[in-house]
């Protein structure tokens, strides 16, 4: 008997050994399917991460152009207005000097016309008005 329980403790063993063959073979089955899943998560991911730093290169670049956009825009409107400024500074600097122009002819004027006053009231004063009368009738 002893010898037919063995025989049926290795039959049972062999239908266990079966069965655990087929759960590891499903296990295995199910393991790859996790696996592939994740494979495809993860690739997923660094594609996601991918195009995310294209986007954010696109944008960095898209920044330096409207920044150079606007620098040059400073820089030409600063142009502009050394431009600006030269030229009034110009045309102060004109109109300063035809003022200081008139300003001299009038006072050229003033002294001439107070000299002739000078002179007229000199020869009044030393000549008598009643010779002055008679030379001009």
């Amino acid at each position: 008997m002893a010898e037919d329980d063995i025989k049926v403790d290795v039959g049972v063993l062999k239908t266990q050994v079966l069965t655990l063959s087929s759960l590891c073979s499903k296990m295995d089955q199910v393991i790859e399917k996790l696996v592939e899943q994740h494979d495809r998560h993860i690739a997923k991911v660094y594609d996601d991460m991918e195009n995310r730093r294209l986007e954010t290169d696109a944008d960095v670049k898209e920044i330096h152009d409207r920044i150079d956009t606007v620098l040059e825009k400073v820089q030409d409107s600063e142009r502009r207005i050394m431009e600006e400024m030269k030229g009034l500074k110009k045309a102060m600097g004109e109109h300063s000097e035809t003022s200081k122009l008139q300003f001299e002819r009038l006072n050229q004027w003033k002294w001439t016309i107070a000299g002739g006053i000078l002179v007229i009231s000199w020869l009044i004063s030393h000549s008598n008005l009643d010779t002055i009368v008679k030379s001009i009738h």
